[in-house]
């Protein structure tokens, strides 16, 4: 990497005399346009991107070695034993385990689960509870009409 980074160096120095070439020659500093059009600097342009492309890479897959080397470094035994800590050798299925029978009796239909005489019955819980819980009165539908404009 240091030698691809003394690479880059060079090119600028050279970038840099060709700029004080065109500064002197033309009374200004050159903008990025008129030095990709220059014959003598395209190709330190060309080659300076290359290099940096190069070293941006070779940065990357440094930390990438480095990250694998720090993983690889670890001690992947130790790091099991404390992730498997709590577990024991002993199968949880084997040994004297009693099973219960579940109880077969008949299922209760929704009225009789809540019964006739609850503090539910009358409201949404209410298994008998129905569209004509929630109805409006023909009666007084009229008056809801004129106070809602008609919806």
């Amino acid at each position: 990497m240091k030698v691809i980074i003394d690479k880059i160096n060079k090119v600028d120095q050279h970038l840099s005399r060709a700029v004080g070439k065109y500064r002197a020659q033309h009374n200004r500093t050159p903008n990025e346009l008129e030095l990709q059009q220059d014959q003598s600097t395209t190709p330190l342009i060309a080659q300076r991107k290359r290099l940096v492309k190069q070293y941006d890479f070779l940065k990357q897959e440094n930390q990438y070695a480095e990250k694998t080397y720090k993983t690889i470094r670890d001690n992947p035994v130790r790091r099991a034993q404390r992730s498997f800590r709590g577990i024991t050798n002993q199968n949880p299925l084997s040994g004297n385990r009693e099973y219960q029978t579940t109880s077969s009796g008949r299922a209760l239909s929704p009225i009789r689960r809540i019964g006739h005489n609850s503090s539910k019955s009358g409201t949404l819980w209410d298994p008998r509870f129905n569209h004509g819980d929630i109805t409006v009165d023909p009666k007084i539908a009229r008056y809801y009409k004129r106070l809602t404009g008609g919806y």
